[in-house]
């Protein structure tokens, strides 16, 4: 994984840690509900699983008989975060095998049939490819068996609930007019901005520039030409297999800046350096921490 995923999948985990619980999660391992799971096209039986609740993220591992672990990390709306499989114990030879971080949702397929907040249930359905390396390009859309697994299954599971020490974290838009959720996947900083950088499986990555050392509340209409206060767009190619880097004009309004995090909103029409296409971006609200 490349240092931004890595520092993203260590605050995931370092919330989960941190915060309290309104059960006792001493031992959430369980085997009630159900829990299926194809391993490169061999049947696997999952002993036991454990699945946590916090906002809208949710996350749910559990490990087979014969010593596979798979875990999996998405939002409510249904963008997956994060899967991989891995060998459970420090003398296992099973290798671990990750879905791709690029586009996750081109070669994986991750639906919520039913989420129950009353009985607080999960069920979802999955299936797709897990490779060596999801940053790799080539081992992600080049048809080259040595380079990934298939996993495939369902779970419908029980969850624990965590309290957040941040409640409501979070992106939201509409692109095009379709609801958009990211999850935030971590923050790039200089000496002079902040660019904190969100997405989710799809195909868009949006970054929030703003001032490292300066950052006051108020709106703030912008261009790409704006060293910060600007809201980044990207688009992934599937042709090119690159990230396409729109030009934006918008407007950006911070109204909560602290310590801890920042909160505002945002619109903002995004066009593309070459052939001029446009995608609009509306309803725009964050409130990520910094």
């Amino acid at each position: 994984m490349t240092k931004i995923k890595f520092i993203a999948f260590i605050l995931f985990t370092a919330l989960i840690t941190s915060c309290s619980s309104d059960e006792n999660n001493s031992d959430n391992a369980s085997t009630v509900g159900s829990f299926d799971f194809v391993y490169n096209n061999e049947t696997k039986k999952i002993s036991s699983w454990e699945a946590i609740k916090m906002d809208d993220f949710i996350e749910v591992s559990g490990q087979t008989t014969d010593g596979i672990g798979i875990d999996f990390k998405f939002n409510t709306y249904g963008n997956l975060f994060q899967g991989f499989t891995h060998g459970v114990s420090a003398l296992s030879t099973v290798p671990m095998h990750e879905v791709s971080e690029i586009f996750t949702a081109n070669t994986f397929t991750f639906t919520i049939i039913e989420l129950n907040t009353a009985n607080k249930t999960v069920k979802v359905k999955f299936s797709g490819k897990l490779y060596d390396d999801g940053y790799d390009f080539e081992s992600n859309y080049i048809t080259n068996p040595s380079n990934f697994i298939t996993v495939s299954g369902a779970f419908d599971v029980s969850y624990s609930n965590l309290i957040p020490n941040i409640a409501g974290l979070g992106t939201f838009a509409k692109i095009d007019g379709k609801d958009w959720h990211a999850m935030s996947f971590g923050s790039t900083t200089s000496l002079s901005q902040t660019i904190l950088n969100v997405e989710n499986d799809g195909e868009y990555n949006l970054g929030i520039v703003f001032p490292r050392g300066d950052l006051k509340t108020g709106t703030f209409p912008f261009s790409s030409n704006n060293f910060a206060n600007r809201i980044s767009v990207e688009k992934f190619d599937l042709a090119t297999h690159e990230f396409i880097d729109y030009n934006v004009a918008g407007t950006v309004t911070y109204t909560t800046v602290n310590d801890y995090y920042v909160e505002g909103t945002f619109s903002l029409v995004a066009t593309h350096p070459v052939n001029g296409s446009k995608i609009v971006i509306t309803e725009g609200k964050f409130k990520e921490g910094r």
